[in-house]
């Protein structure tokens, strides 16, 4: 069976209305499988036949209990065909929603707490039932999905009828990579008025191509104006009344942050003032924290030294990298973001300052940081290599060729090679790399697992 992938935002695909099963056949039987299948690869708890290129009225839903949220109830796998919701209850609940369709964004939304629906099952038999809490709330999210209804869509409703002196407020967003871009689709699907400032494409690679910023390319894809700069100093700035910048290669000066008229804000990957600097979060994963978090600053003259606005803090785990931890981080500062802003602009948030006695600041990593030194302990090895897997990667060298170490793990304390790469070669599991390789045996063959 050939894998599909889940359908995102902004594709149009996700806006239509799906229409009604009418034949219970094996291809309905296939597609369910292929739901079911998705979902469970996907990890998520609810899929749309529509997230995936169906254009009917079936969903696929079940929730499983992990660790880290044992307190939520397990729902078992069901399908629900044709569904409608029949009556809501009065009583709504507040709760955060992700999406599949809309990866690393997630906002608080209010939906009525109790439903009765009518659906159909495999065998096209009618059911009725009346979830309550999670499952109700799913369904409800899924069922949207059915009629062109994505969860950003009533979160963004919701936003405006709270705070309504968002519709008029011209916010100034700066930023250029990932962990700026996956705020930045936030407030787009905020449907917040947004001018956006980037730094200029550079060429990346081997092959020097010319590569916008990720800011860029979600600007792009949103079909949203941006402006890249080469020097912010000597740009011409658009009138604003709020600065939001996040993951910025460049200072801006006192001369742009004072024409705020309510606020310069930063969002900072750390909890301040710890990690202060360009690399908080591969120095959290390198220094083996358990915890980090996001801090939203007044911005000052000097980098991330403004006071705070607000803190929230998340857990480090053991298998995070730079990549997911960042993402993870750009999550919950849009969370946070969303959060502080009608206090901000009502200016009704206090501010706390930072104990400079408690800073450490972080240094840019350049690609010799990569090389590993085999006489570390190897808990600090794998740390090493997990947060520099984006960038500046760890290497050793093996018959005097580099050799990138991108994954490994630990056994009784010793490195298990999971995945390496020899300089001018693709990626491939250490195995098969061994079964391929003739040459001498390195000294550093000692500190793995072969």
């Amino acid at each position: 069976m050939k894998k599909r992938d889940i359908i995102t935002t902004p594709n149009p695909i996700l806006k239509e209305k799906t229409e009604k099963v009418l034949s219970f056949d094996s291809a309905l039987k296939n597609q369910i499988k292929e739901m079911i299948e998705t979902l469970k690869r996907e990890g998520g708890v609810g899929l749309a036949a529509n997230q995936i290129g169906y254009k009917n009225q079936v969903i696929a839903i079940e929730l499983q209990q992990n660790k880290e949220h044992s307190e939520i109830e397990s729902i078992p796998l069901e399908i629900y065909i044709n569904p409608e919701i029949v009556e809501f209850s009065k009583e709504k609940e507040n709760f955060e929603e992700g999406c599949l369709s809309v990866p690393k964004i997630e906002f608080e939304i209010s939906r009525p707490s109790t439903l009765k629906i009518k659906y159909e099952d495999i065998k096209g038999r009618k059911i009725k039932k009346a979830p309550k809490g999670l499952l109700a709330r799913i369904l409800q999210h899924e069922i949207d999905h059915l009629n062109g209804i994505i969860f950003v869509e009533p979160a963004k409703k919701q936003f405006s009828e709270k705070n309504p002196q968002f519709k008029n407020l011209k916010i100034l967003f700066v930023g250029s990579g990932e962990f700026a871009s996956i705020i930045l689709e936030g407030l787009i699907h905020l449907g917040l008025n947004l001018n956006i400032l980037t730094e200029k494409a550079k060429p990346a690679g081997r092959d020097k191509i010319i590569k916008l910023t990720p800011v860029a390319e979600t600007a792009k894809r949103f079909s949203k104006n941006y402006l890249e700069i080469e020097d912010i100093k000597q740009t011409d700035i658009p009138d604003f009344d709020l600065l939001i910048c996040a993951d910025f290669g460049q200072k801006i000066p006192n001369s742009i942050l004072s024409q705020a008229k309510i606020a310069s804000i930063n969002i900072h990957p750390s909890l301040l003032p710890k990690y202060r600097g360009p690399s908080p979060i591969q120095t959290a994963i390198l220094r083996g924290d358990k915890k980090t978090g996001i801090s939203i600053i007044k911005m000052a003259n000097q980098i991330d030294e403004g006071q705070i606005y607000a803190q929230a803090e998340t857990d480090i785990s053991p298998n995070d990298d730079y990549s997911t931890l960042r993402d993870r981080l750009a999550t919950l500062g849009l969370k946070l973001l969303v959060k502080t802003f009608p206090p901000l602009i009502n200016n009704k948030l206090k501010l706390a300052p930072q104990d400079s006695k408690k800073a450490s600041v972080t240094k840019i990593f350049k690609k010799e940081d990569g090389l590993i030194n085999w006489k570390k302990s190897s808990k600090s090895i794998e740390r090493q290599i997990r947060a520099f897997r984006t960038w500046p990667k760890s290497y050793t060298f093996i018959d005097n060729k580099r050799l990138i170490i991108h994954q490994v793990h630990l056994e009784n304390d010793q490195i298990v090679l999971d995945c390496v790469q020899l300089e001018g070669k693709k990626p491939t599991g250490w195995q098969e790399f061994l079964r391929g390789y003739r040459g001498p045996k390195p000294e550093w063959f000692k500190k793995i697992k072969i």
